[in-house]
């Protein structure tokens, strides 16, 4: 394969994540995880793709609408493994009713496992949280 197929299938690799997000499909969403992946969304990272995979279904089962769009990811790759990062758009509804907009970035350590890219690990970074009107609280990107 060449370097600009991984690229490509690696930059296919949150569009992936970010399509199962909308269709609230586990086994999709799972499926975009190394076996050993690492989730950073707060200080400790949730570990192994079971454990990930339980994590998300709590976090989704909480949210009966999600819209997720991510931007094509910055790409660097050295051989089996690479690195990404991509910024993301959600829109989340909640079962009162309620909706809420989060902005974030994903650093991701990415590796071929059985032939296809994964995550090996992401570190989100949320650079807001808030209603839908962007009156809400912001966080620089560092």
């Amino acid at each position: 394969m060449s370097v600009a197929q991984d690229i490509l299938e690696i930059q296919m690799l949150p569009q992936r994540y970010a399509d199962a997000v909308m269709r609230h499909n586990g086994d999709d969403w799972s499926a975009c995880w190394a076996k050993d992946g690492e989730w950073y969304l707060r200080e400790e990272p949730v570990k192994g793709r079971e454990s990930i995979r339980k994590i998300w279904e709590q976090a989704m089962a909480g949210f009966p609408f999600a819209v997720f769009l991510v931007q094509p990811a910055i790409v660097e790759v050295n051989g089996d493994t690479g690195t990404s990062r991509s910024y993301v758009t959600e829109i989340l509804g909640t079962p009162d009713g309620n909706s809420f907009r989060v902005y974030g970035c994903y650093n991701d350590e990415v590796v071929r496992e059985d032939g296809k890219w994964v995550f090996k690990s992401r570190r989100y970074a949320r650079l807001y949280q808030g209603p839908v009107d962007l009156s809400g609280e912001k966080f620089p990107y560092s």
